[in-house]
Parts: C-alpha cells; structure tokens; sequence
C-alpha cells in the first residue's frame, strides 16, 4: 500500500488538492501495478512562518 506525504509552504485549493491526489496516484499505480484505492496521499499544508530556506522563513520573502 503506497503512502506519500507532500508538504506544501501556504496553502492550496480543494481543487488543485483533488488534481495533486489523483494525479499522484494514477502514476504510482502505473508504475507500481498496485491497486489506486490501497494508495493514501497526504497533503500537508505548511505556515509559511514555519517554514525556512537559506536561514530565512518564507513569510519573509
């Protein structure tokens, strides 16, 4: 049973969350040859005050 975790710095759509989901799955089942309602997608949404690159929080930018 695949299980992916994508971490995102802010927030996205219910739409563009639906798109990542199926999109995600529809490859790992390609490539995996295993069933797409045993693959679990995880969408985290990450503040951006929490959130750094170079040292640097990403509200900063």
């Amino acid at each position: 049973m695949p299980y992916v975790n994508i971490k995102l710095a802010g927030s996205i759509t219910r739409e563009q969350k639906e798109k990542i989901s199926a999109e995600v799955t529809r490859v790992i089942a390609e490539i995996t040859g295993k069933k797409p309602e045993r693959h679990y997608i995880v969408i985290e949404e990450i503040e951006r005050e929490n959130w750094a690159v170079g040292g640097e929080l990403l509200d900063k930018k």
